[in-house]
This record gives C-alpha cells, structure tokens and sequence, in this order.
C-alpha cells in the first residue's frame, strides 16, 4: 500500500513538469501580441507611401446626386466676347489631343450668351506595359460661361466605359466609382478595396490638368502669348 501512494506521488509530480514545461513551451509571450498587430494605415497605402490629401475626402463634390466640378478663371483685361473666343479655340484643340476618341466634339455654341458645351470621350490609361493594358474610356461633359473679366468651367455627367466586352464590365457612373462613399473608407481617410481607387486618383489628376491648361490658356492670351502647351 504505501509502495502504491508513493508510485501515485511520483507520477504526480511528473505529470504537473511536463504541464508546466508545456505550458511555458506554447503560450505565446506577452509582447507576441503586439508584434503581430497590423499597422493602421490611416493616410498610407499598401507600399506604406501617403496618400496625398487632394484625394480624400471632399475632392469630389457632390451637386444634388452628381459629381460636379466648377472653377472660376480670372481674365480681368477681357471682354466676355473675347474670352468667349479663347474658350471655343482652346476647346476645339483640346478634342484634337492625343487620347481623344471621335467622339470628341464641341457640341453647342452660344455666342450670344459666350457659352460654350464640349463633350469628351478620352483614353485614360491605368497601366500600360508589354504584358497588359489597363484602360477605361472616360466621358464628360465641359461647359463654360464666360463674362466681362472671367469664366466658369464646369465638369459634370462623367462615366466609365471599363472592360464592356468582359464579364462584370460595362458603362459606370462617376457617382458608383469614385464619390466619397463609393470611393473612401468609413474614416475617409483611405481608399476602400476594390479597384476603384485608381479611378478616383486619374480623374482627379485629369480635372486638375484641365483646369491648369485652362488658366495657362487664359493667362497667356491675356499677355499676348498664343501657346497653350
């Protein structure tokens, strides 16, 4: 008997080494939680670069249920007539420039009221190397009202052609693709996953461009200059 209770005391000891060494061999230390902890990505993306702020939140504004940019151009020297003129040249070349489809046009003329309706429909390439390319076809509509000293650009009514011959492609509205529900995350400052982020960041890119060819343009016939480039 007492053999017994000795044996039952030594198995006892040896099973309580072997948990405790168990123990100690797979729990996980306590800075092994932290350590595994992803980053907060806040304003950076995937590659860890930031995101530039113009991007974000409020960089498409919102015009009842539209997408709307509009910008006013100083040209104070100029009668509405002859920023009227500037305006159509400008925009009769801009539906000539590389990446413009056919059915780039200036489509109404008012030379009453020196407005001016232009619609394009432009390559806007993604990705371009010798394994692919990734492209949309980008359509929208520029108007312009000018008057003594200054104009009013407006670009509104921009749509998508994406990929229209494959499975889940098709004609998308600007307002499903980049508006800042759509487009950014809950915080909004980052992009939500689902490719829409590189249309955002092009159009936004190409409406900066617009507007910047337009000061250029303006600026320049104002100071007798006739080179838009």
């Amino acid at each position: 008997m007492f053999l017994m209770k000795k044996i039952f005391i030594v198995m006892t000891m040896l099973c309580t080494v072997f948990a405790v060494n168990a123990q100690s061999r797979f729990t996980k230390p306590a800075d092994m939680t932290q350590q595994e902890e992803k980053p907060r990505r806040g304003l950076f993306d995937k590659d860890k670069t930031p995101i530039d702020k113009k991007y974000l939140e409020g960089a498409c504004p919102m015009v009842g249920n539209k997408i709307v940019w509009q910008k006013y151009f100083n040209a104070d020297s100029k009668s509405a007539k002859e920023i009227y003129d500037i305006m159509l040249k400008f925009l009769q070349k801009m539906t000539k420039e590389e990446g413009q489809t056919q059915k780039s046009n200036v489509a109404v003329v008012n030379e009453e009221e020196y407005q001016i309706g232009a619609r394009f429909v432009e390559k806007m390439v993604f990705q371009n190397s010798a394994l692919s390319l990734d492209q949309a076809e980008f359509a929208y509509q520029l108007l312009v009202y000018c008057i003594d000293g200054r104009c009013e650009v407006v670009i509104k009514n921009m749509t998508y052609i994406y990929e229209a011959d494959r499975e889940g492609g098709g004609v998308f509205p600007a307002e499903d693709m980049i508006s800042d529900d759509i487009a950014l995350n809950k915080k909004k400052d980052g992009f939500r996953k689902g490719g829409v982020k590189k249309f955002r960041m092009k159009t936004i890119d190409r409406k900066d461009e617009i507007f910047a060819k337009i000061s250029r343009a303006l600026k320049q016939e104002a100071e007798g200059g006739s080179t838009w480039e």
